[in-house]
């Protein structure tokens, strides 16, 4: 009977610790959509830039 409440024990630790870092996770994911998006367009932005350098006379 002992070996069963710790096994519980232990199982609800590690649950309480993956709904943590999983919680922990969620809350970061919109930081990283706005960096991503972020990130795009200035990638969009220098391969304009690029293709099109100022002052090119053809």
């Amino acid at each position: 009977m002992d070996s069963v409440i710790l096994w519980l024990l232990a199982a609800s630790g590690v649950l309480s610790i993956l709904i943590f870092v999983v919680r922990a996770l969620l809350d970061q994911l919109p930081d990283v959509i706005t960096a991503w998006h972020r990130g795009q367009r200035m990638y969009q932005s220098a391969d304009r830039n690029i293709d099109d350098p100022p002052g090119h006379d053809v």
